[in-house]
C-alpha cells in the first residue's frame, strides 16, 4: 500500500468517525505536567453528541456507556456535562466552583474537605451560545459558564476552577478549562488541566 493509499484510507476513516459517537479518537492529546496534573484536549466539534472522558483511566468513553458510572466529564463544543442528574440518573457526579484562582492550591486540598459545596448536578438548561442565540441543552449549567464571550471568541474566565466529582462519587478532580481552540484556531477543542484531589 502506498503512502497515498494510507492517506486516503485515514481520511475516509476520519470522515466516518466524525459522525460516529462511539469512535474513540476524540482525545487530541493528554499529557502529564510532571506535578500530578494532566492537560487534555478534546475534539468536541460535533454538534450532535458529547465526548465522554474518564479521569482515572485518562481515556475517552464511548457514547454507548453514557448510562454507566465509567465516565466523569463530557464536552459538546463549549457545553459541559458531568455524570449526574438529567445526563445520567445513575451517576453520582456533579460540579462546584471553587473560590480560588490558584490551581496548585485547589488541587492539593483533601477530597474530604474540598472547599466548595454543594455539588451541582446536570439539568436541562439554556445558555447564551455563540452569536448570542440561546441554546437549550442537557448538561452542567455551572461548568458550562466557564467562558467570557466577545464577538466570535470564547475565552476561559481566568479565576474559574471547578471541582468535578467522578461518576462513582468516590473521587474529586480539580479542573480548569484553559482553551477552546485547536492549534490552528478551530473552535470546539476544549483543553483542560486536571488533577485528582488527595
Amino acid at each position: 500500500m502506498t503512502d497515498q493509499d494510507l492517506y486516503v484510507n485515514q481520511l475516509i476513516t476520519n470522515i466516518v468517525n466524525a459522525s460516529n459517537p462511539n469512535a474513540l479518537d476524540k482525545i487530541v492529546f493528554s499529557r502529564s505536567n510532571g506535578d500530578g496534573s494532566f492537560t487534555t484536549r478534546f475534539n468536541a466539534t460535533n454538534l450532535d453528541f458529547y465526548i465522554f472522558f474518564h479521569f482515572e483511566t485518562n481515556k475517552q468513553v464511548p457514547l454507548s456507556q453514557k448510562d454507566t458510572l465509567t465516565w466523569d466529564i463530557a464536552f459538546n463544543r463549549y457545553k459541559v456535562a458531568t455524570n449526574s442528574g438529567d445526563t445520567n440518573r445513575f451517576g453520582l457526579g456533579g460540579a462546584c466552583l471553587v473560590n480560588s484562582s490558584n490551581f496548585d492550591e485547589v488541587s492539593s486540598r483533601p477530597s474530604s474537605s474540598p472547599g466548595c459545596s454543594p455539588f451541582v448536578t446536570d439539568t436541562s438548561a439554556t445558555t447564551q451560545g455563540i452569536g448570542g442565540a440561546g441554546a437549550v441543552y442537557i448538561g452542567n449549567a455551572l461548568v458550562t459558564e466557564w467562558y467570557d464571550y466577545t464577538i466570535g471568541f470564547l475565552t476561559p474566565t481566568a479565576n474559574k476552577i471547578f471541582l468535578i466529582k467522578s461518576g462513582t462519587g468516590s473521587s474529586i478532580y480539580a479542573v480548569k478549562i484553559e482553551n477552546y481552540y485547536s492549534d490552528a484556531g478551530t473552535s470546539g477543542y476544549p483543553t483542560i488541566r486536571w488533577k485528582k484531589l488527595p
